[in-house]
């Protein structure tokens, strides 16, 4: 059975454990993972002035931005 991602397209990310070094982005597309042991892979756009724009990332490393 597949494990299913927790993110959407569309939402807003934040990627890094400190607070002076995160990045934000947005979710552009998610895919489950294929089998027991691979991570769920989530496409994220990043914001900002960054080298790579877009990339993926396990969806583990991601924390949700929630809205106040």
């Amino acid at each position: 059975m597949a494990i299913m991602p927790k993110f959407k397209p569309g939402q807003l990310v934040e990627w890094g454990a400190d607070p002076n070094d995160t990045l934000l982005g947005l979710v552009v597309s998610t895919s489950p993972s294929p089998r027991r042991g691979t991570p769920v892979l989530v496409q994220v756009q990043w914001c900002g002035d960054v080298k790579q724009r877009t990339e993926y990332i396990p969806q583990d490393q991601l924390t949700l931005v929630e809205s106040a």
